[in-house]
């Protein structure tokens, strides 16, 4: 079964795993956004916390970009749309964070995040978020 990777998970993954992230590729999914969302932490790092530099946030936004192409991209439909502002609703969570549930549930897909509105909300919805840390040992056994 495919794993649906939020930002909070996919982030962190394509820099502690680099290319090494691309032999579970085939078990990965992301949203259509989820790049987007990765880059912009990647900002944030460099331009708002200085912990890296903006040449290391550009090449880790171009690492997440290129690991993006072999991992399937998941975009919204009128379903995933639907239970995603519901569960936003209910939860008083953003529509993002919803999203991610809802494709975790209309697709059938597990869904891992670091994300504490999401780990709150995602057992709600019968989900058990995997752990950035369930990822990598995912990772480290292939």
């Amino acid at each position: 079964m495919k794993i649906l990777l939020d930002a909070s998970v996919y982030a962190p993954l394509v820099i502690l795993a680099g290319s090494r992230l691309l032999r579970i590729a085939d078990r990965l999914a992301i949203l259509d956004l989820t790049v987007y969302e990765v880059c912009n932490a990647f900002w944030k790092e460099a331009r708002k916390l200085h912990r890296i530099s903006t040449d290391d946030a550009i090449v880790a936004c171009k690492a997440a970009y290129k690991a993006s192409k072999r991992i399937t991209v998941i975009g919204l439909d009128d379903s995933i749309v639907e239970v995603a502002m519901r569960i936003a609703a209910e939860q008083n969570i953003t529509f993002y964070d919803a999203s991610y549930i809802a494709a975790s549930i209309k697709l059938g897909l597990h869904l891992a995040s670091e994300d504490k509105d999401i780990l709150k909300a995602g057992p709600r919805y019968g989900l058990t978020p995997l752990r950035l840390q369930d990822v990598t040992l995912l990772l480290e056994r292939s």
